[in-house]
């Protein structure tokens, strides 16, 4: 059985913030409508400690255009990633803690990496990444590369 096919026997993930930006209506390069609904068609559990990271992103792309608010469509797609039970929100625990600290032991800089590497550790199931850098840095230091995955891998 080839790598592909092991990857797309489970339909369980967790997912990176940057799959849940179209739906707060900010464009990601390689990501089109049909790859989304794609993807949301899986089981997809997301970090509620990667909500900064999302509210963030909103607040920047915001300012970047100049608004004078953050869209109703933005607020309406927060909330429903959030509150509309389409995507697991999953709470930290203490393990996760150790996991991200030893990723910063080992020269790990991004506590959102960092947070979502530790989710997928302790659920035991891939995380849906586009963060080369990330995986080449988990390699590098001998961490479970292979846990991050493409959404090129999964649908």
């Amino acid at each position: 059985m080839g790598k592909k096919s092991r990857e797309k026997s489970s339909n369980k993930y967790v997912i990176d913030t940057s799959y849940l930006l179209p739906l707060v209506g900010i464009e990601v390069e390689g990501l089109d409508e049909e790859t989304i609904n794609k993807l949301f068609n899986l089981e997809l559990h997301y970090p509620s400690a990667l909500i900064p990271e999302l509210v963030g992103v909103i607040i920047k792309e915001a300012r970047k255009m100049k608004l004078k608010e953050i869209p109703k469509d933005a607020i309406e797609g927060f909330n429903s990633i959030v509150y509309g039970g389409f995507i697991k929100m999953i709470p930290s625990e203490g393990d996760d803690i150790k996991t991200i600290y030893k990723l910063f032991e080992m020269g790990c800089n991004d506590i959102f990496d960092a947070i979502l590497y530790a989710t997928s550790k302790r659920l035991n199931l891939k995380a849906i990444s586009m963060d080369k850098s990330f995986k080449d840095f988990l390699k590098e230091h001998g961490f479970n590369f292979k846990v991050l995955v493409s959404h090129k891998d999964v649908i």
